[in-house]
Parts: C-alpha cells; sequence; structure tokens
C-alpha cells in the first residue's frame, strides 16, 4: 500500500471516471461468455430455500447465501475468479456498519446499533464458496440478516475480518482501485444510490499511484536464469525443492514463516498457504492482474491482454505485500533467487 499523508488521505475522493471506459468495454465482453442459469433449475432451487437459513439445500446440491461488501460486489472480478452466482441482488444490512481495516485497507463489517449499510447478496454453490474462502483467508464467515429491497428479509453469510490476538485490526484508508471497482459494481447491480454516494463522495481513499511510480523487485542476482521446469518443480509439493514464485520473470524463494509468537505469524501463515495453493511454482503476473483487477486496465483474460503498464503495477503490488527484501525496513520472507529464460512479449500500450 503506497504511503501518502494524512492530510491528502483524508481529502483524496474517488475519481471514478479513469477507468470508466474499459470498465464499460469488460461488462460488454463478460455478458458475451457468461451462460445464464436456466430459469426452470433457479425456480427449483429457490423452492427449497428458507429464509433463516444462509444456504439451500435441494438434496442434490447445496447453495450459499453470500453478502459481498468488497470487490464481489463487482462483476468482472467475479468473472475472473470463476464465480457464477445463480441469483445476485442488492440488500441493506441492518446494524452493522461497512468499515476498511489493516494496511491494505480491506472491507469489513462491524456491529452497530441502529445504522445500516448495502451490498450485494449473492447464491453460490458451495464448492465455490469454498474456493472463495481460501481467497479471503484473513475473514471468517458469520451469519447475519438482510432485506432487500422489497422488505424480505435473509439470513446469509458475510466475511469477518479475523482479529489481531483479542483485538480488531485497526481502522484504515482504501485504496483507490478497491473503492472504485466496489462503486462499479454497485452501480452495475443497482445499490441504493445513497450507499454508493457515501463510498464516492464520503469516503477517504489513497490515490492510484502514477506507472512512473510503481516499485520494481531489486537485487535480482545477475546471469542466474532458470527454466520453466525448474520453477514447477519448485511448488511446495517435493520437500527437497524450496517454494518459488515468478513475478515479471523475477523468481522469488519463501525464506519461511517467522516464529509463532511473532505477530505477523497468523497473516504470514494464511498467505502461504494461499500462495502454495495458487501461485507456487508458477509465473503469476496474470493470475494476479486477474486476481487484483484493476478496471483502469484491459479485461485480462490472458497474458497477451496484460500491458507493460499492468505487468508493472502487478510487481508493484508484490512489492506492496513485502514480497520486496531489498526495501529499506522491510521485513520480507521472500528473496529474488533468478530470472525466468524467457523474454516477456513487448505489450500493446494503453
Amino acid at each position: 500500500m503506497p504511503i501518502v499523508s494524512t492530510s491528502i488521505s483524508l481529502s483524496y475522493r474517488l475519481n471514478a471516471f479513469l477507468s470508466d471506459t474499459n470498465f464499460k468495454k469488460s461488462c460488454e465482453i463478460i455478458l458475451k461468455k457468461s451462460t445464464r442459469i436456466d430459469k426452470r433449475v433457479l425456480s427449483n432451487v429457490i423452492a427449497h430455500d428458507n429464509s433463516e437459513q444462509p444456504f439451500i439445500d435441494d438434496g442434490k446440491n447445496i447453495y450459499i447465501w453470500y453478502l459481498a461488501i468488497g470487490s464481489m460486489i463487482n462483476p468482472i472480478s467475479l468473472y475472473l475468479r470463476d464465480l457464477t452466482p445463480l441469483i445476485s441482488y442488492p440488500a441493506k444490512c441492518p446494524n452493522y456498519r461497512l468499515v476498511f481495516r489493516d494496511n491494505c485497507g480491506m472491507a469489513d463489517i462491524e456491529f452497530c446499533e441502529g445504522e445500516e449499510f448495502h451490498g450485494l447478496i449473492h447464491l453460490l454453490p458451495i464448492k465455490q464458496m469454498i474456493y472463495l474462502d481460501q481467497i479471503e483467508h484473513m475473514y471468517k464467515r458469520i451469519i447475519v440478516d438482510t432485506i432487500d429491497y422489497q422488505q424480505c428479509s435473509h439470513s446469509v453469510y458475510v466475511y469477518k475480518m479475523n482479529l489481531i490476538g483479542e483485538e480488531e485490526r485497526p481502522i484504515s484508508i482504501p485504496s483507490e482501485r478497491y473503492v472504485d471497482i466496489i462503486v462499479k459494481g454497485c452501480e452495475h447491480f443497482g445499490v441504493h444510490t445513497s450507499h454508493i454516494n457515501r463510498l464516492k463522495h464520503e469516503q477517504p481513499v489513497i490515490p492510484r499511484k502514477l506507472p512512473t511510480m510503481y516499485e520494481t523487485i531489486n537485487n535480482i542476482p545477475n546471469d542466474i536464469y532458470y527454466t520453466d521446469d525448474d520453477l514447477l518443480k519448485h511448488n511446495g509439493k517435493d520437500p527437497m525443492f524450496s517454494l518459488w514464485i515468478s513475478i515479471n520473470g523475477k523468481i522469488l524463494e519463501y525464506a519461511g514463516l517467522p516464529s509463532d509468537d511473532h505477530p505477523d505469524y497468523e497473516n504470514q501463515k494464511q498467505f502461504y498457504e494461499f500462495v502454495l495453493t495458487h501461485f507456487a511454482g508458477r509465473e503469476v503476473t496474470h493470475t494476479i492482474s486477474k486476481t487484483w483487477y484493476e478496471p483502469m486496465y484491459k479485461l485480462p483474460l490472458n497474458d497477451d491482454d496484460l500491458c507493460n503498464e499492468h505487468r508493472a503495477l502487478a510487481e508493484d503490488m508484490c512489492v506492496s505485500w513485502g514480497l520486496d527484501s531489498s526495501k529499506i525496513n522491510s521485513e520480507s520472507y521472500w528473496k529474488p533467487v533468478g530470472r525466468l529464460h524467457q523474454t516477456f512479449k513487448k505489450s500493446k500500450s494503453l
């Protein structure tokens, strides 16, 4: 997360116009690619619904009612993570408020009697919900009551951020990219304008970096190259080989978890497990660009869709997560060991 002064952080608001054109184009693309569920199938599933339960068991499959509060409100984020809700609709969540926490400024909920916020309810197959559990490794699912815009109530699952010990994580300022994703998703699905306007006009954000300010991973050993096969051997499955990932052809080796009494132990353990499952032994630039969608850029359906700036942004994200041990005062659990023996294609400009 880029560091800015408090005065800038508290005064800067979302500039949603910058990404409007690319977001519109992306929505048009996924609309053509998406397959709509048969209405009879949906009717058969809904026939087994009980509004007091956050799931549906139709005797064949289990489906989960899930309240999205962050990037999963956005249709592009859903598509890029292969999440296909049977149905999605806006709703409000009484007696809670939306907050942003931790260094990354991620969405969370906080109990506050008398307040409410708006989000988007999805009905997801349980396999997709379990996959989402892995992605949302800093959260746990809890059950809350929601009210849709027809005043019908329903119990649903929502992600609540894990505590640090017995304390809530600190309130922080979200990135402009993140709030842009949420706002565009809210507008797309018809979430109430009061919620959208609060995010647009009241919520401080950390402004997007200029591409010239993107940080890179440094101290890569000179003249040390590895092949794709070498990288694949380091996928965490064989204890003889340490865990590696590659970002823009820069290979990083995992140095190990901190001690179990370290304050960052649980976070690092969960991050390690996530990397092991989704990134290990791979070149991950394209995967990062899909998972952490940036609506400023072209829809990253494949590696060729990434322009040079988009690749640089993915690497900058990795630096912000502490994957560059060369940064001053950075406590990194990764170290650069060489480069991937390949030449990235020269991408087209924006």
